[in-house]
């Protein structure tokens, strides 16, 4: 059933476009994703659905929407351009359910961050996780929101299929360590050599600018520093966060 609003002024209207902020998000559980593969993504790994909100009701979205039975909201592009956080956002976007429940770990490769600010690197870093094949994901606490609309694009729908959990980091990589993996934390004092046949490991990738935490450097079995060639003093946080994945990922036995 397709439900139309035509009113900028409507209270469901108010609620999807207050998402927008991290203190609404966390309130009403909800947030909000953009464009046609990523809805198609989340409805496919059965992710909740609030709602489909749409501009163009003969989309293929709305279309694929039906099919699964998804609550579908008809509205003018305009009150799109309001819920969404781009200027030109895409005809179609979800407001879909936080996860309550947390995802279960197992396996041997998990990526964490420490006080990662910027939402595009940490959505950058999930979706390069994802890729690499990584079993988790460990957000600090301090970190940007990965709910948000800036990381939710980056990640390009890898947070519908990599577990992730946000966390107090510190007591976190106490409990992956005494469960036998080892913790690599690149960090500008590090060396470029990595220990051979790791049975389990997770990469922790630090501040944008003042890199891993005192408290995670003591953590850390490996602090490892990516070599660089050139002149460039240092590399993004999500570059140097994918080129210590895949460096870890290879080290990996088996």
């Amino acid at each position: 059933m397709v439900k139309e609003i035509t009113s900028h002024s409507n209270e469901y209207v108010k609620m999807l476009k207050s998402l927008k902020r991290k203190k609404s998000r966390d309130e009403q559980g909800l947030y909000i994703v953009e464009g046609m593969k990523t809805i198609e993504e989340a409805i496919s790994s059965g992710q909740e659905i609030e709602c489909i909100v749409s501009s163009d009701k003969n989309s293929a979205v709305m279309r694929f929407a039906k099919q699964h039975n998804a609550k579908i909201i008809a509205v003018p592009y305009e009150i799109v351009q309001q819920i969404a956080d781009t200027k030109s956002p895409p005809k179609e976007l979800a407001c879909l359910k936080k996860q309550e429940n947390l995802p279960d770990f197992s396996g041997k490769f998990y990526v964490a961050m420490d006080d990662v600010n910027d939402p595009k690197n940490l959505g950058t870093i999930i979706r390069t996780a994802d890729a690499a094949g990584a079993d988790g994901v460990f957000i600090s606490e301090t970190s940007a929101d990965f709910y948000g609309p800036k990381a939710q694009r980056a990640a390009m729908g890898s947070t519908f299929h990599v577990p992730i959990e946000v966390c107090g980091l510190k007591k976190r990589l106490a409990e992956l360590k005494d469960e036998g993996v080892l913790v690599v934390s690149g960090s500008l004092q590090g060396g470029d050599a990595l220990p051979k046949d790791i049975t389990a490991a997770c990469v922790v990738v630090g501040n944008e600018a003042r890199g891993i935490s005192d408290e995670v450097a003591v953590l850390s079995d490996v602090l490892y520093k990516i070599r660089i060639y050139g002149q460039a003093e240092s590399l993004n946080a999500s570059v140097a966060a994918g080129i210590m994945m895949y460096d870890v990922r290879r080290a990996l036995k088996g």
